[in-house]
């Protein structure tokens, strides 16, 4: 007796089309939810590593604000200076001033001796003549004495290389001398020698000055707010500056009348793309010098965070209000004309408020 074989029977065509196809949908959907759970993940872990250089950057200024030294009370002329001004600089490296920031220059108590065991050394050999900078190792026998005291400055530079600009430190001690960084004037050539970038693709930098005056951080300077510009000595910014306690070249050498503000406010602004040449937005529309409102040719997606400010071609602006693809602006220093499609870049605010120990606030107008 003969067993007749089995007979195998497997998927049809078909079948294996239909199962190519449902796996294909599982596989696109898992996919984009795997592609959409990453998204997140680097968009939070890019805002965290934002938060915290901002956070570092913004401690060592408030460590340095709140060691600010305002001299002897009732000397003449002394090294302890406190100015905050505007400069322009060059910010996309084509040898024009097209940009303008803020810098925060002044003498504060040499809080590093501290923790720097070679900083307590300096000066301990006589005819030493030598300055420290902080940035790296020195050698304390080619020191001078430090006195306990050293200049700081903040500022905004292009970097070569780099497609926004950097906030950098510059730190001497002992100060004054030829070429301290509390001169009248500054060497804008030389702002990157012997300084530390404390964080990259900076939007904005701001300092605001309580006054004797002021009322309000949101007013007008003239009008109970705070100032925007500031000298200790009111001797080395002009009347027409903008500082509203200004007395001319008189007061330079005059330290009895010296003014120092109370409190003060920094505002930082940092691109959150970071990593990326490419700006998240481009303008739909011609912008004239005056225009208070910009259309862009796609809405911003940010970072679940409306942008405080937007950068322009160097310009920095504050944003009023988004709606869509249509932005207002409040324009700030050097408004000027933008060509449609140029880049906009959104950024966000870090405020930090620094109370001035021991400030003198000898006003006599």
């Amino acid at each position: 007796m003969t067993t007749r074989p089995t007979r195998v029977r497997g998927f049809t065509l078909i079948e294996v089309l239909a199962a190519t196809a449902l796996f294909a949908v599982l596989g696109t959907m898992l996919f984009q939810m795997m592609s959409g759970a990453t998204e997140i993940w680097t968009r939070g872990e890019r805002v965290r590593d934002m938060e915290e250089q901002a956070g570092a950057a913004l401690d060592l200024l408030t460590d340095d604000l709140r060691h600010v030294w305002c001299g002897v009370p009732g000397e003449g002329e002394q090294d302890s200076r406190f100015l905050c001004e505007f400069r322009e600089f060059d910010h996309d490296g084509d040898g024009l001033d097209d940009a303008r920031t803020t810098t925060l220059r002044f003498t504060r108590l040499l809080h590093e001796s501290r923790s720097v065991p070679w900083l307590r050394h300096a000066g301990e050999r006589p005819a030493s003549d030598g300055v420290a900078t902080l940035t790296g190792e020195e050698d304390p026998a080619e020191l001078q004495p430090t006195g306990g005291l050293a200049e700081s400055l903040y500022t905004v530079v292009t970097v070569p290389g780099e497609p926004l600009p950097s906030l950098i430190r510059k730190v001497r001690t002992p100060p004054g001398g030829p070429d301290s960084l509390l001169a009248p004037e500054l060497h804008e050539e030389r702002l990157l020698d012997e300084s530390v970038r404390l964080v990259d693709r900076v939007l904005f930098f701001g300092v605001a000055c309580w006054t004797p005056d002021t009322r309000d951080w949101d007013a007008a300077p003239l009008e109970g707010g705070p100032s925007f510009v500031w000298d200790s000595t009111r001797g080395i910014l002009p009347p027409d500056s903008g500082f509203a306690y200004a007395e001319g070249p008189g007061s330079l050498l005059d330290g009895h009348d010296d003014l120092w503000p109370t409190v003060v406010r920094v505002t930082l602004v940092l691109d959150p793309y970071q990593g990326s040449a490419v700006a998240p937005g481009t303008l739909a529309d011609d912008v004239t010098a005056q225009a208070t409102a910009l259309r862009l040719r796609k809405a911003l997606s940010g970072d679940d965070r409306q942008p405080s400010h937007v950068w322009v071609e160097g310009e920095w602006m504050d944003v009023v209000s988004v709606s869509g693809r249509d932005l207002v602006v409040r324009r700030r220093a050097l408004p000027r004309d933008h060509a449609a499609g140029a880049q906009v870049r959104t950024g966000f605010s870090f405020t930090r408020e620094v109370l001035l120990p021991s400030v003198r606030e000898n006003l006599d107008r």
